[in-house]
């Protein structure tokens, strides 16, 4: 089966006892409305919350046509898909985030972000997981009610969402061979250091 939204709230549906969809679109269908009332926010929430390396994306800023009134001498407007800021490429510089735009003093700003990624295809496998574990947990009291199993999925995605971030955390933060300290360095470090 394809990845689609559909399928993604038919998974969060299963998990509560709930009927499944048989389009995200059904204006008949009481699911599909809590649905489509949940599922862009809490994937952009999602998005959002952490580095999804599939999310990850680069840009070069345009500067914004007004400067800042104070404190900032350049001002550059964020990506349409921007969501979060990891942060800005090759600078030392301090920058201000503020509504749509990024301030600097600074020239130039090169930003690597988290991205507002809607096509379900890209996702990564946990991410879809915490997807519907979370999507779940906002449609368990409407649909079922069922406060005990509020409680159970809450548990799960507390603890699937921590197995998640290990893992992305993991493959995004590599260092290279020539990087790498060796034991013999930590006495030229300590030296120059003082």
């Amino acid at each position: 089966m394809a990845l689609s939204v559909t399928s993604i709230c038919n998974m969060a549906l299963a998990r509560i006892g709930a009927n499944r969809l048989t389009s995200y679109d059904d204006d008949t269908s009481v699911e599909a409305i809590h649905c489509r009332l949940h599922y862009e926010q809490t994937r952009d929430s999602l998005l959002q919350s952490h580095w999804w390396r599939f999310a990850v994306k680069r840009a070069e800023l345009s500067e914004d046509e007004s400067s800042p009134d104070f404190g900032w001498d350049y001002q550059f407007v964020l990506p349409a898909d921007y969501l979060s800021c990891i942060g800005l490429y090759d600078t030392v510089s301090s920058y201000s985030l503020e509504g749509s735009l990024l301030l600097t003093n600074d020239g130039s700003a090169d930003l690597v972000y988290i991205a507002q990624v809607t096509d379900v295809t890209t996702f990564s496998p946990m991410f879809v997981e915490v997807l519907v574990l979370q999507l779940a947990l906002k449609l368990v009291m409407p649909l079922s009610q069922d406060k005990v199993l509020r409680r159970e999925l809450q548990e799960e995605y507390a603890m699937t969402m921590a197995r998640a971030k290990t893992n992305n955390k993991a493959e995004m933060e590599t260092i290279g061979r020539e990087d790498l300290y060796l034991w013999n360095d930590a006495r030229l470090i300590t030296t120059y250091a003082s």
